[in-house]
């Protein structure tokens, strides 16, 4: 026989990483039905879209699209507090995170890959030297997060120079 299904939910609660993690996420859901309304008319920002709004320990974190909602809902935190306290919510602190969204020039909602040249603008003749410059350039520093960059670009840089003499050869 099999056993009764249950609620995914009920089922994750069983497990106390989970059950931590559901928790949070279920906190942060009720401050974001909580200030929902404000939020709106304030600043046309809807909390309740997933990843706008995150609760951690007692500081509710607000990732915005732009700066102008935030300077607004800056404006507004001493009302949205009262709100969140009014409903029982334990938060002391609102901040605010601008995360605009990531598109191409113009604005059109696409996405280009970094390995692709912009439109009518080609690579220059000396892909060989700008590899063996950026390569040696990684040989001669340091580790850090810059070596690992110029890593990546002589990396980048040799892809596209191959990918060229490919379509040369064609």
């Amino acid at each position: 026989m099999l056993p009764a299904p249950r609620l995914i939910a009920a089922a994750l609660r069983d497990s106390p990483e989970a059950a931590s993690l559901l928790a949070r996420w279920e906190a942060t859901q009720r401050a974001a039905h909580t200030i929902a309304q404000e939020c709106r008319a304030i600043a046309g920002f809807d909390p309740l879209i997933p990843g706008a709004c995150e609760l951690r320990g007692e500081t509710l974190w607000l990732n915005l699209p732009s700066p102008s909602h935030s300077a607004k809902l800056r404006q507004a935190t001493p009302r949205l507090l009262s709100n969140l306290a009014a409903d029982g919510v334990r938060v002391y602190e609102i901040k605010t995170r601008v995360q605009p969204a990531v598109t191409t020039y113009p604005g059109d909602g696409t996405v280009t890959l970094s390995r692709d040249s912009s439109p009518g603008i080609d690579w220059p003749p000396n892909g060989e030297r700008a590899v063996a410059a950026v390569a040696a350039l990684a040989g001669a520093i340091a580790e850090s997060p810059l070596k690992q960059a110029a890593q990546k670009l002589a990396a980048t840089l040799s892809r596209r120079h191959k990918d060229a003499a490919g379509a040369a050869a064609d």
